[in-house]
């Protein structure tokens, strides 16, 4: 039953009829195809994120059992900070140019470790 017209008419007009009631339930829905677009990015950021973690732990397993392996260290390093890029941009971040790239951050970290170890 309606209370449009009902003795608590006052108190319900303006909760209903409000601009900022109908924006509100406008903003809060998304169209079919606005929800496949949310859903398929999800998921291209969780593939992104899945190749940069791949790429790091193996950067980081290769900078450990063999540090003297430069070859293998830069095209590992080259694809990690492709795939970081390829995040970053996924998820709406800047590209800054005074930015490390993450592969030279990783490599003086393993570094720091092997010297604490020896």
């Amino acid at each position: 039953m309606s209370t449009r017209n009902g003795p608590h008419a006052r108190a319900n007009a303006a909760e209903d009829d409000s601009p900022t009631a109908r924006a509100v339930s406008k903003t809060m829905r998304y169209s079919r195809a606005e929800y496949a677009k949310v859903l398929a990015l999800q998921d291209e950021v969780a593939r992104a994120d899945a190749d940069y973690q791949r790429l790091r732990n193996a950067y980081m397993d290769m900078a450990q059992k063999e540090p003297d392996h430069e070859v293998g260290l830069a095209m590992i390093g080259a694809d990690m900070d492709r795939a970081h890029a390829r995040l970053q941009a996924l998820i709406g971040l800047p590209r800054l140019p005074f930015t490390h790239e993450p592969s030279a951050v990783m490599r003086r970290e393993v570094q720091r470790l092997t010297d604490e170890k020896h």
